[in-house]
This record gives C-alpha cells, structure tokens and sequence, in this order.
C-alpha cells in the first residue's frame, strides 16, 4: 500500500475547476445546493452504547434541507438495544436499523451500514454529532458534480450543555485541530507513514492553510506530525459508495478499541488515487466524551500499539484488501423503519 502513497499526490484542482464550471461554486465551500441536484445519499451512524448522544445527532438529521437521503444506524452490540431510541426520533425519511449481537468494532459496523446503504454517496458520521442543516444538500452536490473524492468534514468539541441545546449556534472550524494545532511535540504521536521524516522544530500548525487546503499533501508528504490519511476522521466522511467498496472499506481484522481505523480508510483510499478534499462547510458539534470507562493516558496506549498495527497494515499490498461482506437477516420493522440482525 506504501507503493500506493507515494504514487499519488492529492493534487484537486482539474476537479475544482470543472466543479466551479458545473455549479458556479467553489468545492472546498461554502456551497449552496441547488434544485438540479439529485444525488441519494446515505447517512450511516455507528453506534455503541450511544443512546444519550443519539437523539440530538438524529434529530439534527430530520433538520436537513435536502430530503433525497436515508439514515442507517448500526447498533455495534450497545448493552441496551437503539432500536427504540431509533423509533422515537421519528424521522421522517427512510431508517434502516441493524443489530449486531455483540461488539465488533467500528470498522465492521460501518462496512455493515455501506453495505445497507442506498445512496450513491455514503456519509459517515458519529453517534455524537450534529450535523448543520445544509450537509446533505451540499455533499449531494459535490458528489454528483465530482469523481474519485472522498470529502472531509470537521468538528468543533463541545459540552453537554451546548450539545443538547445548540439552538441556532454554530460550530467553528477554527475549533478543529487540522485548522489550527498546537499540542506539543512531547504528547504527539507521529501519525504519518514515514516514520523518517524529520521531527518537526515546531509545534504548532495550521494544516489546512499550509498544505493549499491539502493539495500539497499527497506523496507520502508531511506537515509536523500528520500527513494526508491522517486528515482522514471516521466522524465525518462522505465518499461514493461504489469507490468505498472498490477500495476495500474499513479494515476489520487490524484494530481495537479507539483510534487508527480511519487512517487506514484514509490510506486505502489515497492509495488507490482517490482525492482528499476538505468541505470547509461541514461543521459540526461534537459532544466531548464524557465519563470515560478507560483513562485518557489508558487511550493514548491503545491509539499507540493500533498505530504499530497500521504501520504493519501499509506494508500489505494493496491488492490485496476486499471488502467483506457480513450474514444479515430480518429482524422487523414497521412505520418507515426496516430492522435487520448481524448473525454472529
């Protein structure tokens, strides 16, 4: 897969200049989605014991302006079932809702939902988010009038009490860390697949603006710590579903717990010669994890030995990675809602 990488720069603006001569607008945004858009959409939420954040990033869902979409939960083994949690939010566009009996992990649950989905374009997009009302039309528009993309979204991290009653606030994305990152080179995992590359002088970064809005960052090239999977987040994607399947999704069988697994999307993807792009519009809230069951340094260690995992993981060839497919039977539905069982 490193072969992959280092082949392919993410170098957009042939697509930028042929996007802004279809719509009139610029790619990385804002942009405003137009009645002559027609691409389905799919929005995947994976979910284990999310049940408080829910409701809020679902209900910011049946806020949305364009209306040609569907939501897939996938409930990852939550110790109390999100089926009813799903029911009572009462969207008002088609829900598909799949239960796996135990915990797999992020990358099966989202490759479960792609599976489901039945758009043309596949949002990925975490049980703790909530999405602006303008994210479905504006990434219908990108995809219809793009190819070959996978689109960024960012976040702002907030508490409790802003998530649950954001009103008409918005989000930042001066907020996020690949807009602006100072963390400190002591406390900073080297999340790039050149691992000799120089250690950076410098701590602080502003990602974005100093990569031409990661133009600049394909090649296997770096900025301080992170290079062009690394701006890949799991919580919020949008690519075409047939180029996610073609690149294999998620990888299933490499990581645990949190962190990693969206970076080797990222590679996957960047070394098959898809475009990284950063939709600038896409903001969302993001509820800070609260309660944690493990420690933030406990954390820290599991991201370290998945990132050991991912750097084992480049090193496989990339013909080799297929998407899997997983045993689904009907478990239900009803009032807009279809339920499917993930056999174990």
């Amino acid at each position: 897969m490193l072969e992959g990488l280092w082949a392919h720069g993410n170098d957009y603006s042939a697509v930028e200049r042929s996007f802004s001569g279809h719509t009139g607008q610029k790619l990385c945004g804002p942009v405003t989605c137009t009645d002559s858009v027609s691409e389905a959409v799919s929005v995947v939420v994976a979910s284990y014991n999310g049940g408080r954040a829910l409701p809020a990033t679902l209900a910011a869902l049946e806020r949305q302006r364009y209306r040609n979409f569907e939501v897939v939960v996938v409930d990852d083994g939550s110790t109390v079932p999100l089926e009813t949690v799903v029911r009572s939010a009462a969207l008002t566009v088609p829900v598909t809702v799949v239960r796996s009996p135990i915990n797999r992990g992020r990358s099966t649950a989202r490759n479960v939902g792609l599976e489901c989905a039945g758009g043309e374009a596949v949002v990925f997009l975490d049980d703790d988010m909530l999405a602006p009302p303008e994210m479905t039309g504006a990434l219908a528009l990108r995809q219809q009038h793009t190819a070959g993309c996978l689109f960024i979204g960012f976040r702002e991290n907030t508490d409790a009490k802003v998530f649950f009653d954001a009103g008409e606030a918005r989000p930042r994305i001066e907020r996020d860390w690949r807009y602006r990152s100072d963390r400190g080179a002591g406390r900073q995992i080297r999340l790039s697949a050149d691992q000799n590359a120089p250690s950076p002088e410098r701590t602080a970064f502003e990602p974005l603006s100093e990569t031409g809005q990661l133009k600049d960052l394909g090649h296997c090239r770096v900025i301080g710590f992170w290079d062009l999977p690394a701006m890949v987040a799991g919580h919020s994607l949008c690519v075409a579903r047939n180029d996610a399947i073609g690149v294999g999704g998620f990888p299933e069988e490499h990581f645990s717990g949190w962190g990693a697994e969206d970076l080797a999307f990222g590679a996957l993807t960047a070394a098959h010669g898809h475009l990284i792009v950063p939709a600038l519009d896409w903001v969302c809230f993001h509820l800070r994890h609260e309660g944690r069951h493990t420690k933030r340094v406990e954390e820290q260690v599991n991201l370290q030995r998945n990132f050991a995992r991912y750097l084992t993981y480049l090193a496989e060839p990339l013909a080799a990675q297929r998407f899997p497919r997983h045993r689904l039977h009907r478990a239900g539905g009803g009032a807009g809602l279809i339920a499917y069982e993930l056999e174990s």
